[in-house]
């Protein structure tokens, strides 16, 4: 079973905790307390060697921020994190399709050891260089141009009026 994360914003700084305290502080994920004895013997700091094991908020803090860290995947641009493969992987074929959410891109494209679908999120302004680095499929035309109203159908200069049918001819 993958580390959970486990927010390090709801310990207050300057408070001392007992082992009980702390599994209420996350016991929306279910922390068990034989779990923070086990992070006591993996280096979590206690303020002496007696029972109960009391814990200085700052040190829980810092423990956690750096355990966190540890569990984090840091990808590359080019690079997505697949959740089967557990680890940053590239693009299959470097082929990527583009979805537009508010201030962000979502970018999805299919693992290229096992096939799955990773996503990954990118800010508007890193499109130009999302072109060049993949290939962009079923992306809107009007993000391609500089001039939107250049590849629209609504050109109405250049329609001309409708003819009479040539049934009219015949009689």
């Amino acid at each position: 079973m993958p580390r959970r994360l486990y927010p390090h914003r709801r310990v207050r700084y300057w408070y001392s905790y007992e082992t009980d305290e702390i599994t209420s502080l996350f016991n929306d994920t279910g922390l068990h307390p034989q779990t923070v004895r086990s992070w006591i013997k993996a280096g979590l700091k206690t303020i002496d060697s007696r029972k109960p094991a009391l814990i200085y908020g700052n040190d829980l803090i810092s423990f956690l921020k750096n355990r966190n860290d540890k569990n984090k995947c840091k990808t590359a641009f080019d690079e997505f994190y697949c959740m089967k493969c557990r680890d940053a992987r590239p693009v299959y074929q470097k082929t990527i399709s583009l979805e537009h959410q508010g201030q962000f891109l979502r970018a999805r494209g299919p693992c290229r050891q096992c096939k799955s679908h990773m996503c990954k999120s990118y800010s508007l302004a890193t499109y130009p260089q999302l072109q060049k680095t993949f290939k962009l499929v079923g992306v809107s035309e009007l993000y391609d141009c500089s001039y939107p109203t250049a590849n629209t159908h609504l050109n109405t200069q250049d329609k001309t009026p409708p003819t009479e049918s040539g049934q009219g001819s015949l009689f």
